[in-house]
């Protein structure tokens, strides 16, 4: 599996890696905050597969037309962070997540002809980003995700 050029690991366990761009200053305690709410995620859904999370500064390097991206042949999601907020950060990722337990369930179908914004796919995946972020931030504190 391929690693962002710039990237640094920041967390790995058997099943998800967490890497960060250089270009992002992330402090230690956000990099924890970030490890912390993938774990939650990865459990929640109950993700099967070994994966990678990518937080990139830079869209183009890290081939991101919007603001995240999900690679299921690439067993990894990739999140533009520059300048984002944390709960925006978070959101990102539980969605990208939430598209890969889709996968590993053969939701997604291999065309789907209906227009993003019109995708229950894509519906589905923001109900519970949304939902796994309002988990979290009782969980750990408001304060800490949304600022």
């Amino acid at each position: 599996m391929s690693k962002l050029e710039e990237g640094i690991e920041v967390s790995s366990s058997p099943d998800l890696e967490i890497m960060i761009s250089k270009g992002l200053k992330i402090s230690e305690e956000d990099q924890k905050l970030i490890r912390d709410f993938c774990s939650t995620c990865y459990k929640a859904l109950e993700l099967q597969g070994k994966y990678s999370c990518y937080l990139s500064s830079n869209r183009k390097k890290s081939h991101i037309v919007t603001t995240a991206v999900c690679a299921f042949s690439e067993g990894n999601i990739k999140i533009y962070c520059h300048e984002r907020a944390m709960a925006d950060i978070l959101r990102s990722i539980a969605h990208e997540m939430f598209h890969l337990r889709q996968h590993e369930l053969d939701l997604v179908p291999p065309r789907i002809s209906k227009k993003h914004y019109l995708n229950p796919i894509e519906w589905h995946a923001n109900v519970a980003s949304g939902s796994m972020l309002s988990y979290f931030a009782q969980k750990v504190g408001k304060d800490r995700i949304y600022r």
